[in-house]
């Protein structure tokens, strides 16, 4: 549920009907970011879960967040190192994969980039196999690839009235919060979030940091 590619994740695999899990370093007391809280609402609802090994009254503790990368590796069958620099959390999950005989994928960059010295460094001591496209990463896992969907997608997406609403307002304040959109519609809170993350994946607005949200 980390800001970055690990949320990226997370709504991705919601817009396939895929379930998804958030591996929390704190209790259930809280959530961190506090941000991705409508997608861990969602994750919840569309049977993934949200997984720690601390009290439910475990506050935000920064050591704890190494420390569950081993559940993260554990859990997956492979892992894919999108960006890491010479240190950092990412290659302290890979290698604990790497432990655990899980398969570990790493996407190769320029040596003048400083997020991919982490990536280039396990590929170069064979730590992990190099990917550059989803199609290689299915390919070397030997999972099945759907056939594509040459249908053209709409440029002008069907909008139920509330979601016009939200478009309406988004408009006119240029972002706003939950709080904002909520106060200006006429629907449940609960109703609203899982309608925003519906409109996210449909590319119509974005979440930004601060619990904000705007027109793409």
């Amino acid at each position: 549920l980390a800001y970055g590619i690990d949320i990226c994740a997370h709504k991705a695999a919601l817009k396939c009907g895929l379930p998804t899990v958030g591996v929390l370093a704190h209790g259930l007391n809280t959530l961190y970011p506090s941000q991705h809280r409508s997608v861990a609402v969602e994750m919840v609802r569309n049977q993934g879960m949200l997984l720690t090994d601390y009290r439910s009254s475990t506050p935000v503790h920064k050591g704890n967040f190494l420390a569950r990368n081993r559940i993260v590796a554990g859990l997956s069958d492979a892992l894919v190192v999108v960006e890491s620099a010479s240190k950092g959390g990412a290659l302290v999950t890979a290698r604990l994969a790497s432990g655990y005989n899980r398969d570990v994928f790493a996407l190769p960059g320029r040596i003048s980039d400083r997020y991919s010295a982490g990536c280039n460094s396990l590929i170069a001591n064979h730590m992990a196999a190099l990917v550059t496209s989803a199609s290689d990463f299915c390919s070397q896992m030997r999972w099945p690839v759907a056939e594509a969907d040459d249908a053209m997608p709409s440029l002008f997406p069907e909008m139920s009235p509330e979601e016009e609403a939200v478009i309406a307002v988004l408009t006119a304040r240029g972002e706003a919060t939950l709080a904002d959109l909520s106060s200006r519609i006429d629907l449940p809170v609960a109703r609203l979030m899982s309608m925003l993350i519906d409109m996210e994946f449909r590319a119509l607005i974005i979440s930004i940091p601060g619990g904000r949200y705007r027109l793409r």
